[in-house]
């Protein structure tokens, strides 16, 4: 190949082509004069390869049902040692599925409520001689192996409704598209139906992607908006906010977003100030040693008291305690009931019903109050002392923890639920000052384990863990991503309790002889001793 030395000049094609993250997964078409079973199966396994809107696996079926097929409508995840194939007619078969989980059509990854055994029926047609599928559920059937090669989870980022934060909503996208493309639909659809009644969008209604794609050149995503009014500079900086959020540095080869809207390239100012994407603690546990409460030294070897708390604190013989934003108030409970201690005031009583959990109190400085034998009756205190009866989405036996995330959206809930530990996350709606009225309606199902719940704690934005005990003092710590996979390790034998920091390594587990254990290694080391308990934080 040379370069021309004559002709005429002509002029390039100035569109960029959107560079494909599909996924390179072999898929292998029908083989001639296969069985139904061999079909069915061949399907399943060709739809794990989503290149060309799953062009192999349309293959499979017959051309009316390829049409209307639609892998994208929701997902099955199952076991693939348990899944069995069964001929229930001349042209029928169902497949015997174990789901581990689900994905809605907008990518969320969800829990199933029961692991119960479930049929997926097909019937099949001879096309040309051949067996085609011609009926078949809509979505795909996916092992949790091929779903951890083929699909990839991406944050898509929302506001709380002051727009201090931006919240993380975790989905799940195959290469059926460029990622980024699915990425910026997901944003303009909206968030999760679990989360919505907590986190508000930048993008108005009715607003489109135009083109129909996020094509990259030169690692720049071309994002361009159209069908709504544009007119308010705020509204359009916090848009490009949330692209810049959800794209760039998470998705391959984007290091920026160019925005257009109806046609028109613009150059957005940054906001001022920037939305935090993960609000930080102070990296010192907070703790109670029996006489101190405070900061504890990285030494573990003493305690730095809060000024105008620690003796208001200390003077309530507390049991438990939740620190409020900048260490100016503290939720404490003790042999009373649970308490509000703002700096250089006296402790003010807040709830006395009996058996009550550890409170929680959220950014606004609300305290969150429930006993552990009704995990239904939860109460939020403003700070004005009004108490509000809010009602949950979740049931169980018994209510272990509750805290609410360091952007105040969220709320995580350890409940008991026969001999098993259940987990689950809510959103939390606010008014227009920023105080709580309700939960949502629907709450996303985390992980569940046997044995006796005992406390929840949120590592950072996207990440949140618990800890269960077994018979004979063992425990386990469960690591959650919220919307994704849980990591299950064996906790510390009698840990207590847990509490979190600005991510995974700063996890601590209280064990019941007051040592407070840190993760090293696979194993768990000791870093303090002599602790009664420790106290969750919000950021200043």
């Amino acid at each position: 190949m040379s370069l021309p030395s004559s002709g005429p000049v002509t002029a390039g094609d100035p569109e960029p082509v959107e560079e494909s993250l599909e996924l390179d997964t072999f898929a292998r078409g029908p083989q001639t004069d296969a069985t139904q079973e061999q079909i069915v199966q061949g399907f399943i396994e060709a739809a794990a390869s989503p290149r060309g809107r799953y062009q192999v696996a349309r293959e499979y079926l017959t051309p009316a049902f390829a049409e209307v097929w639609q892998p994208d409508e929701r997902a099955t995840i199952d076991v693939l040692a348990d899944r069995a194939f069964e001929q229930t007619s001349e042209t029928t078969m169902v497949v015997d599925v174990t789901p581990t989980a689900s994905l809605t059509s907008n990518g969320q990854y969800d829990l199933p409520e029961s692991s119960a055994e479930v049929q997926l029926p097909y019937r099949l047609e001879q096309v040309d001689g051949q067996w085609r599928i011609a009926e078949a559920p809509q979505g795909l059937l996916v092992d949790e192996l091929t779903f951890e090669e083929v699909f990839l989870p991406q944050a898509l980022y929302f506001y709380d409704t002051e727009y201090r934060y931006l919240v993380p909503d975790l989905r799940w996208f195959a290469g059926r598209d460029s990622v980024q493309t699915s990425i910026v639909r997901g944003l303009l659809a909206g968030p999760a139906e679990w989360l919505e009644p907590g986190v508000v969008s930048a993008f108005p209604e009715g607003v489109q992607l135009d083109p129909n794609s996020v094509p990259v050149s030169s690692r720049a995503a071309s994002v361009g908006l159209s069908g709504a009014s544009f007119d308010d500079l705020v509204s359009v900086q916090r848009m490009q906010a949330q692209l810049d959020a959800s794209l760039v540095g998470s998705v391959r080869n984007v290091d920026d977003v160019v925005l257009s809207l109806d046609g028109a390239e613009q150059n957005v100012p940054a906001l001022s100030p920037q939305p935090e994407v993960n609000p930080r603690v102070d990296p010192r546990p907070v703790v109670f040693d029996g006489t101190s409460f405070g900061h504890l030294s990285s030494s573990g070897e003493s305690i730095e008291q809060i000024s105008g708390i620690s003796p208001q604190v200390e003077g309530l013989a507390p049991d438990g305690a939740s620190v409020g934003p900048g260490a100016e108030a503290v939720a404490v409970r003790s042999a009373g009931g649970v308490a509000i201690v703002r700096a250089d005031e006296d402790a003010a009583p807040l709830d006395p019903r009996p058996g009550l959990v550890v409170p929680d109190i959220d950014p606004q400085g609300v305290v969150w109050s429930v006993p552990s034998d009704a995990p239904g009756e939860l109460v939020a205190f403003l700070p004005d002392g009004t108490e509000l009866q809010i009602l949950v989405p979740w049931s169980g036996s018994s209510i272990a923890a509750i805290e609410v995330s360091r952007d105040g959206t969220r709320m995580i809930a350890l409940l008991g639920d026969g001999a098993r530990t259940q987990f689950v996350a809510a959103s939390i709606e606010r008014d227009g000052d920023g105080f709580p009225t309700q939960l949502g309606p629907v709450a996303l199902r985390l992980s569940s384990v046997a044995g006796t719940p005992l406390d929840v704690a949120w590592l950072d934005a996207r990440r949140v863990a618990s800890i269960t005990a077994l018979p004979g003092g063992e425990t386990r710590v469960v690591i959650q991503v919220v919307g994704g996979f849980a990591e299950v390790i064996q906790g510390p034998a009698d840990g207590i309790s847990v509490v979190g920091g600005n991510g995974e390594r700063d996890l601590r587990v209280l064990t019941s002889a007051g040592a407070l254990d840190a993760r090293s290694g696979v194993g768990w080391q000791v870093r303090a001793t002599g602790i009664r308990f420790t106290a969750t934080q919000q950021p200043d």
